[in-house]
């Protein structure tokens, strides 16, 4: 979920700020090329909202388990 965020804040976007990308291409060196970890991502999608007004719609949050719920919420409102 994290990175299906990412993507749709990215989309919307000019352009890619360099913090992002520069995340991708140093994931490309890993062995595998690796794709961003769940609090990389996170990490960045703060940084990127707390510049810019930025509304987010979750669906189908009921449909998690429980302990994740709160998980989901709390990563989104810091």
């Amino acid at each position: 979920m994290p990175g299906s965020l990412l993507t749709e804040v990215v989309n919307g976007m000019a352009r890619i700020p360099e913090e992002i990308s520069g995340a991708f291409q140093e994931q490309k060196k890993a062995i595998g090329g690796r794709a961003l970890r769940p609090p990389d991502i996170v990490e960045i999608l703060q940084s990127i909202t707390s510049s810019q007004p930025t509304f987010i719609c979750i669906e189908a949050r009921d449909e998690c388990v429980a302990v994740n719920r709160a998980k989901i919420l709390d990563s989104v409102l810091k």
